[in-house]
């Protein structure tokens, strides 16, 4: 899952996809997730979350580039909640200062 990238479309949808060629007019990808804003079981609070994004086609999806707002690197959350549902569920941990 080396090029997950996030995508925001002129119709307002934000997807999670592993972008897999790009041209002067389209990108091409697969397996796309669309983000949404959901309530966290945990907090109650809103979180993001993932759903799928056409439902009735295997991909992989071509986008027009006159389509699409912008592209994106993603979060490591995100990136790893992506790699969990597609990825081999490896996820990368947070950095963090190890003092001894």
């Amino acid at each position: 899952m080396s090029n997950v990238q996030a995508i925001k479309l002129v119709t307002g949808e934000e997807l999670v996809v592993e972008i897999t060629e790009e041209t002067e007019t389209a990108i091409t990808f697969k397996n796309p997730l669309a983000a949404v804003l959901q309530r966290s079981q945990k907090t109650g609070e809103p979180a993001l979350g993932f759903m799928p994004w056409m439902h009735a086609a295997n991909g992989p999806f071509v986008v027009d580039k006159s389509k699409i707002i912008c592209v994106a690197e993603v979060a490591d959350e995100v990136k790893n909640g992506y790699n969990q549902i597609y990825g081999a569920g490896l996820v990368v941990p947070p950095q963090q200062l190890i003092t001894g």
